[in-house]
């Protein structure tokens, strides 16, 4: 699979069959450290890859109680690995890490794909997670790091295709 079909296939897979192996792992996590990082300050992103089935239970149902109704889907949908991308933030609204972890993210989702592996952005159990000081404790995440987003990955049955992408999908102005 090439870039842009990695890109025109990608969608958010929400069922897992198994493991995400050590080697796809690595692949995926090299895809991150690929990613571009504003003035390259490498030292202001951290990784944390949780694959200890308690744990994400615990963060699942955090989320859960949160932010979605228990008759709906987990928001982890029992995924066997969560990559949890976090960043030293300088306030609220620092644009920069945000965007550094949101491209880390999606450096990793494109792996992930072209693996052919079930991914898929999570957002809402991220932000549950900086509601959870106690949670929070348990990552064992450097002193000032703040969880921003991540991915849950792992085997799937799903299928990756093509997609139609529509033109002028995002409004999109030229000034000439």
């Amino acid at each position: 699979m090439n870039t842009l079909d990695a890109i025109f296939s990608r969608r958010s897979i929400r069922t897992f069959t198994g493991n995400i192996t050590e080697e796809e792992l690595q692949t995926v996590l090299k895809a991150a450290y690929a990613a571009p990082v504003g003035r390259a300050m490498y030292e202001n992103v951290h990784l944390t890859v949780i694959t200890n089935r308690e744990l994400l239970d615990k963060i699942d149902s955090n989320a859960a109680s949160l932010f979605y109704n228990p008759e709906k889907p987990h928001p982890l949908f029992n995924a066997p690995a969560y990559i949890l991308v976090s960043a030293k933030l300088s306030g609220s609204n620092d644009n920069v890490a945000f965007s550094n972890c949101a491209c880390i993210v999606q450096n990793m989702v494109l792996a992930a794909v072209e693996l052919g592996l079930g991914v898929c952005h999570i957002w809402g159990a991220t932000a549950a997670l900086n509601q959870n000081a106690e949670l929070l404790k348990e990552l064992n995440l450097p002193e000032g790091f703040t969880p921003c987003c991540g991915i849950v990955v792992g085997q799937t049955a799903e299928v990756y295709t093509k997609r139609d992408i529509p033109d002028g999908r995002i409004q999109t102005d030229f000034i000439r």
